[in-house]
């Protein structure tokens, strides 16, 4: 055994080394803002640009920052990082992470691929875990599993070894206002392979005999996917409809996510009942639930807006539909995508969007991205509408294209009274600043030309998003742009902005449910761009998307939950805002609710893109009781 753990040690450090070799090979981009919270170790994204700063003269691995001079320094550092968690190259077949991925039947196509690029070395396989292997008791054994309850907002991984706590806890208590979704979790630990696992939830009673059936609960296996570039982490994360797991692999850690709605008819008081986990051929466990629910609905925002970025899509109306009513469900009020447009001059199908959308209830607004400038490495790579680039973009014949694009769209808005929409004309066009102060200077003269073109439409709202804080404070005080937004952290002038103008954040980096709920409302935020829409689960590794389709059914991610738990915590603070103007009015004394909502905002860190060090985000369920609470008094 000794002589075992020697090779597999030595195979580790070498793995580790090639690694690190790797990586100084290979400094392209990786995708940005991987929720972090809740992975036991190392993250690893490859080399990424951060805000702020040439790739010459800045990088970031894994959220360390590395600057021109340290950088080898600091990947030596990395390495001893590495040595210290597992990280696989060949022979990864036998991982926790790949046994996860065959036992939730992921595409066979590219798990092959997955592990053709592990043999070649071109990818990696991480699996890191601080937390010993729990020890199981005989009953445990008897079992054959072990169940653990961890709060949804922290990721649960095919190879994660549960706390002591997590599994002392032995049942669930949640509360919810009327009409609320609310999600119910816990994960399996099998000691042994596991089959045909039922899971079932009851009717749940109050204390006054008022029932919740179990009709109001979705039962869902949390289908686990992989993630990232250089270093692959797979993780649970897109929610499958079932009420059976046929098969969970010893040793492979399974999470179960049951989402309830409560009606809006229910009855107030505290419901119990139970949910029921029965792998076949072992002892059943039962996990005691208890729900209390709240005598009020959560008010709506009149004025800001959930727009998930959908981009480019097709005219499949089924399919829009059920997407709509997900996205009403979870909290989204809009998109930002190229829905409605005319198609060669007929507004038919934008209007069947758009009556669509009213039918399914989001109140908007809508991102028109067709007449979008993106950002690039430079000035002539700008990508322009209508296949544009550089210099071609910034030309009259441009400018007159555009204003009419713009006047057609808002003259039959006006006439069909679509639901509030916007122009979104730029993003990012801070990047060319990288390549010379020439082409700093020709992108800003030439996006600042562009808005003044679309600003010559009368009564349409334009909106543009930055990714430098230098180019930020340059434009949002433009009288061209009615909306603005930022692709960065939190600044003072973004903070200054944020009370003048409608201001959206282009994405989250922290935990979502923060950066989508209190954090908005402690910075007056109107506007969050959930990155990104999603499509079919053909397999691709990338962990931004909200929704996947899965055997043609469209599914939400662990993400997109997450999120909606966020636009409900904004929800609880505006019905409790709310309720204080109106108690105000009648003079009432409301000095016990602002003192409240002046703590918890004060416990709101200043970041949507870095987690604090030891920031404890599971209090964000404590601030919700405590505006509950207040809530309740106003009742």
């Amino acid at each position: 055994m000794k002589w075992k753990a020697l090779t597999e040690r030595v195979n580790r450090i070498r793995v580790s080394i090639e690694f690190i070799y790797f990586l100084l090979l290979n400094t392209k981009p990786a995708i940005k803002n991987q929720e972090n919270r809740g992975f036991e170790g190392l993250t690893f994204r490859g080399l990424a640009r951060p805000e702020g700063g040439s790739e010459s003269e800045r990088f970031v691995i894994g959220g360390i920052v590395f600057r021109k001079g340290d950088f080898m320094k600091k990947i030596a550092l990395l390495g001893v990082i590495l040595l210290l968690g597992n990280v696989i190259a060949g022979g990864a077949g036998d991982t926790k992470s790949m046994k996860a991925l065959r036992m939730d039947k992921f595409p066979a196509g590219a798990l092959d691929t997955l592990e053709i690029q592990l043999d070649v070395k071109k990818v990696f396989l991480g699996e890191v875990e601080k937390v010993p292997a729990p020890v199981p008791t005989a009953d445990d054994k008897k079992n054959g599993y072990m169940l653990f309850f961890r709060n949804y907002q922290f990721q649960v991984y095919p190879f994660t070894n549960p706390t002591k706590e997590e599994l002392a806890k032995k049942d669930i208590k949640i509360f919810a206002s009327l009409g609320e979704f609310e999600p119910i979790t816990f994960s399996v630990y099998p000691l042994v392979k596991l089959t045909n696992c039922k899971i079932s939830v009851s009717d749940f009673l109050n204390e006054n005999g008022a029932k919740i059936t179990k009709d109001a609960f979705q039962v869902n296996d949390v289908m686990n996917c992989p993630a990232g570039d250089d270093l692959v982490i797979v993780r649970s994360y897109i929610l499958v409809p079932a009420k059976e797991v046929p098969l969970i692999e010893g040793g492979v850690c399974k999470q179960i996510w049951i989402t309830i709605k409560v009606p809006e008819d229910a009855k107030e008081g505290t419901y119990k009942g139970g949910v029921t986990f029965a792998p076949s051929g072992k002892p059943a466990k039962n996990i005691p639930v208890e729900i209390k629910v709240l005598p009020f609905k959560l008010m709506q925002p009149p004025d800001v807006a959930w727009m998930p970025c959908w981009g480019a899509g097709g005219w499949e109306f089924d399919k829009l539909e059920k997407r709509m009513t997900m996205m009403k469900d979870h909290g989204m009020t809009g998109e930002v995508g190229d829905y409605i447009i005319p198609e060669k001059g007929d507004f038919t199908k934008a209007d069947k969007y758009m009556d669509m959308a009213k039918k399914v209830g989001l109140t908007g607004p809508f991102a028109i991205i067709n007449a979008h400038i993106q950002g690039t490495s430079s000035y002539e790579t700008l990508q322009g509408p209508w296949g544009l680039m550089g210099d071609q973009i910034f030309q009259p014949s441009t400018y007159t294209k555009l204003e009419s694009f713009i006047r057609e769209i808002r003259d039959h808005a006006e006439k069909s009274k679509w639901l509030p929409y916007n122009f979104y004309l730029t993003t990012e066009c801070g990047y060319p600043w990288i390549a010379g102060a020439d082409s700093k200077r020709k992108t800003i003269e030439g996006v600042r030309a562009y808005y003044a073109a679309a600003r010559k439409v009368e009564r349409v709202k334009l909106m543009s998003t930055f990714n430098r804080e230098e180019e930020f404070t340059l434009h949002w005080k433009l009288p061209e742009l009615d909306e603005i937004g930022m692709n960065g952290d939190m600044f003072p002038e973004w903070e200054k902005a944020a009370k003048i103008k409608p201001s959206m954040i282009c994405f989250v980096g922290t935990n979502q449910r923060f950066g989508e709920g209190f954090y908005m409302w402690k910075y007056n935020i109107k506007r969050n761009r959930p990155w990104f829409g999603g499509g079919p689960m053909t397999g691709s590794i990338h962990e931004e998307v909200i929704m996947a389709s899965v055997d043609t059914e469209f599914c939400a991610t662990t993400r997109w939950e997450k999120i909606r738990e966020g636009v409900d915590d904004y929800k609880y603070t505006y019905t409790l805002s709310e309720y204080m103007k109106q108690a105000k009015a009648k003079g009432k004394d409301v000095s016990a609710a602002e003192k409240t909502l002046q703590k918890i905002m004060e416990k709101i860190h200043p970041s949507h893109k870095k987690d604090p060090k030891d920031y404890d985000y599971s209090k964000l369920d404590d601030f919700r009781r405590e505006i509950a609470e207040q809530i309740v008094k106003f009742k």
